[in-house]
């Protein structure tokens, strides 16, 4: 099937580019940032982002969702689909002039706000309209190229190209070959050069030609539209507020030193999430097409396929996680060994996330979107009200549980009411057989004895889980996606 092909090639390159990206976000993150930028210069750089990423919320209002919803329909009305992508740019081209009005005008209390990196932040408070531009720009850039089932040279500047600038800059920095003005001129730049070079690649791919069709401007899907943005605007934000609920209250339970702590876990256990990821970016815009035609056999088709093909990517990487979890704690500073058992309990509700396949996909996909955000709203309230019992008694390991809880109930909410309204369900006998394979490798792991050198040890031990894993996989025939992958690599290796 054309289609699966389409998603299954894609988030292989996909996830190959998000392990690239976590890796070089590690050495960003955990090794360079910390000890090349004072606290309060690293502090600044985590502000401005976080600036960023709540004001291109507010700015895009759920229209890259909105880009990849409608654009199977639009594209039957015009003659020109490059014209769908500039009539959806208006409106945020709108919303940024009056963001910088906004955000010029409220200079004083922004600074109030953030007293402790005040000083720093009133020094480079204006880098901060750029970086919302360009990422902005970037995002509804990046939809637009989704919705015509093109995700993975975005996702090379997203996970890798960016961050590679970044700890280029970094070293920069470091070796006194630049100053601190520069270095954060060039990480604004960065984001600047991404979108320019996906624009560039966008119109070499005959996607974007300069051209404008006034007929796409009819009232009766301009409202449409507009109530499918509106939903999905807030749906994004509780997905944002769900994404940092635990750790803003253990920082104000616990405080900050267990907040590092806990985020480095959280870190950890997010590696496993990168297949459903990867496949969420291309799985979108295709069930979007399906539901267009209104075909729910091929939308049931990637259900199945995608709880168990991200099951069997994802179990893979938590065995691999937790057969490895002494070395990694041993790389970290001690004071990180707490969060070992956080990486245990969130890799679990991650593992549930991916064994429930697109459900999200589809509900957003659907013409009950809506949906989406009252749920999103139910598992807000659960994860604030678990978050507030739990983290008081067991701190860092009380949020870990509940935010597993919030995950699993969310999965449990959305998976049923797919099934109510679809009569479709993702779940197949094979997950089990994946499941019995994962524990035996996993005991079996264990028993054998840790090398003196860390590095070897995790190399060999990740190795022969991997191969144990997949040839299992392959011997049981537990995924037809994964044998044609494995034998289709194995006629390529042989060939050359």
């Amino acid at each position: 099937d054309h289609h699966l092909g389409i998603i299954i090639n894609q988030s292989i390159k996909n996830s190959a580019i998000s392990y690239v990206g976590i890796i070089l976000g590690f050495i960003a993150t955990i090794k360079l940032f910390p000890n090349i930028l004072t606290i309060d210069e690293f502090g600044l750089t985590r502000v401005m982002i976080s600036i960023t990423t709540l004001s291109v919320q507010f700015l895009n209002f759920g229209i890259p969702k909105s880009i990849i919803k409608f654009s199977p329909k639009l594209r039957d009305l015009t003659t020109k689909p490059s014209s769908i992508y500039w009539a959806f740019i208006i409106p945020p081209l709108i919303a940024f002039i009056a963001f910088i009005i906004i955000f010029l005008g409220l200079e004083f209390k922004i600074l109030e706000w953030y007293q402790a990196d005040s000083i720093l932040l009133s020094n480079y408070y204006i880098f901060i309209i750029p970086l919302v531009f360009f990422t902005s720009s970037f995002g509804l850039l990046n939809s637009f190229l989704k919705s015509n089932f093109d995700t993975v040279f975005a996702s090379f500047l997203q996970d890798v190209f960016l961050r590679i600038v970044t700890i280029i800059n970094l070293l920069f920095y470091s070796a006194n070959l630049i100053d601190f003005e520069k270095f954060i001129i060039i990480f604004v730049a960065n984001y600047a050069l991404q979108y320019i070079l996906l624009f560039i690649y966008a119109v070499s791919k005959d996607l974007i030609k300069f051209q404008f069709d006034n007929s796409l401007f009819n009232p009766s899907s301009f409202v449409e539209i507009f109530k499918y943005s509106f939903y999905a605007f807030f749906s994004g934000l509780t997905i944002l507020i769900i994404g940092n609920i635990d750790l803003l209250m253990i920082g104000v339970f616990e405080g900050l030193s267990l907040t590092g702590v806990y985020a480095v876990a959280i870190y950890v256990g997010a590696v496993i999430l990168a297949p459903k990821k990867s496949l969420a970016k291309i799985s979108f815009p295709i069930i979007s097409n399906f539901f267009k035609d209104n075909d729910i056999k091929l939308i049931k088709d990637i259900y199945k396929k995608t709880s168990l093909n991200q099951y069997i990517a994802g179990l893979l990487i938590y065995i691999g996680v937790l057969a490895n979890i002494n070395n990694l704690f041993a790389i970290l500073p001690e004071e990180y060994v707490a969060g070992a058992i956080v990486i245990v309990i969130i890799g679990l509700g991650n593992l549930f996330d991916m064994i429930t396949g697109a459900n999200g996909q589809i509900i957003i996909s659907s013409p009950n979107y809506r949906f989406d955000f009252y749920s999103s709203l139910i598992i807000i309230v659960i994860a604030i009200i678990s978050n507030y019992i739990l983290i008081p008694k067991f701190s860092i390991v009380g949020a870990a549980i509940a935010t597993t809880f919030s995950i699993l109930s969310g999965n449990i909410i959305r998976v049923y009411y797919v099934w109510f309204k679809f009569k479709i369900q993702p779940f197949s006998w094979e997950l089990i057989g994946v499941t019995i394979l994962g524990i035996s490798l996993y005991f079996i792991s264990i028993q054998i004895n840790e090398l003196t050198n860390i590095y070897l040890d995790i190399v060999l031990r990740s190795i022969s889980i991997l191969t144990l894993y997949l040839g299992g996989v392959w011997v049981f025939n537990l995924s037809e996606d994964v044998k044609s992958i494995l034998e289709l690599s194995f006629k390529r290796l042989f060939k050359h």
